[in-house]
């Protein structure tokens, strides 16, 4: 399974490793090793990489598989109804097995107002020209150089964001909503008794993007490649120093393949990036799939239940992990 997730501080070092092999796979032959080395080393130094994480108008991710990291992309929104991929990049080893479109297309879907999408490629660079050119795009000019490091042909392409492939974890926007509402009916309907609610129990979820950004959390969904939402999960922050993850749901076609361990992943390193030291969570008694991959992750229950008094007459474990 190829997931591909935004970029976190924890990815920098081996994000900066990756493209300096990768530059050199692809770059020495026609550039110089000597002039890969030094282009590398400033162009992808741990530091520069790592003030792209958070900026506006821009999105950083790694695509990941079989749990390593083996690509990266970087797109920027131009304000003016443009996009451009600044990067896309996956390691020698990894390619030829779908990695490559599974990040054009979460690069494509990043900024979905968008209606181009436009990079530059060394022209020498063949086998990314042809890459391209299988995405939809066409060269549209030759520019001088491609950032001082050869001649370049810019490549454009326009509708291009309905291209979909590969798992794409996003932030949650409210228009997420019925998806949501469709996923939680899906996991509820394996455990009798329980119900969806939108309105009296799940208010949160009627507009996620604003509830959870109203409350200072974040909230993520995995995108499948028809565009679905196939999972999701949210963090908040009770109290400082501690975390609450919220709302952890895999479609039943998506379990297996250890997706539900990498969001939690993902939501702890987001927790301790912003100087959380525990994680806290309620999970409903009769989740016991969800308790074991809890504990698994190091979870551990604590004795205290709460009952919800809500349509599904819900009853919670509590469970909690340190992160220091």
């Amino acid at each position: 399974m190829i997931l591909v997730r935004p970029a976190s501080r924890g990815d920098i070092a081996a994000v900066s490793a990756l493209l300096a092999r990768t530059w050199h796979d692809t770059y020495d032959a026609i550039l110089g090793a000597d002039s890969v080395a030094a282009i590398t080393r400033e162009w992808h130094a741990p530091d520069r990489l790592a003030d792209e994480i958070g900026r506006p108008g821009h999105a950083f991710f790694v695509a990941e598989t079989a749990g390593a990291l083996a690509g990266t992309a970087s797109v920027t929104d131009r304000g003016d109804g443009i996009v451009s991929i600044d990067r896309l990049y996956v390691a020698p080893e990894a390619q030829g097995q779908g990695i490559g479109r599974a990040l054009f297309s979460a690069a494509v879907r990043a900024f979905p107002k968008a209606s181009v999408i436009r990079l530059e490629v060394e022209k020498k660079n063949a086998r990314a020209c042809r890459f391209y050119e299988k995405r939809g795009l066409s060269a549209i000019g030759h520019p001088a150089d491609c950032g001082g490091c050869g001649n370049a042909i810019v490549y454009e392409g326009r509708g291009v964001a309905a291209l979909r492939g590969g798992l794409v974890l996003r932030p949650v926007r409210d228009g997420d909503a019925q998806d949501l509402f469709g996923l939680l009916s899906l996991c509820f309907a394996e455990y009798p008794g329980c119900f969806v609610d939108p309105h009296g129990d799940l208010p949160d979820l009627v507009h996620p993007a604003r509830s959870f950004a109203d409350k200072g959390g974040a909230y993520w969904v995995v995108e499948d490649p028809a565009g679905r939402v196939g999972a999701c999960v949210g963090v908040d922050f009770p109290a400082a120093g501690t975390a609450e993850l919220h709302r952890l749901y895999v479609r039943p076609d998506l379990r297996g393949s250890g997706l539900g361990r990498r969001l939690v992943d993902h939501v702890e390193a987001h927790a301790a990036a912003l100087g959380a030291q525990r994680m806290m969570l309620w999970s409903d008694t009769r989740f016991t799939t969800a308790h074991r991959l809890y504990e698994r992750l190091g979870y551990r229950r604590a004795g205290e239940i709460r009952a919800l008094g809500d349509i599904s007459n819900s009853s919670e474990f509590f469970f909690e992990k340190p992160l220091v």
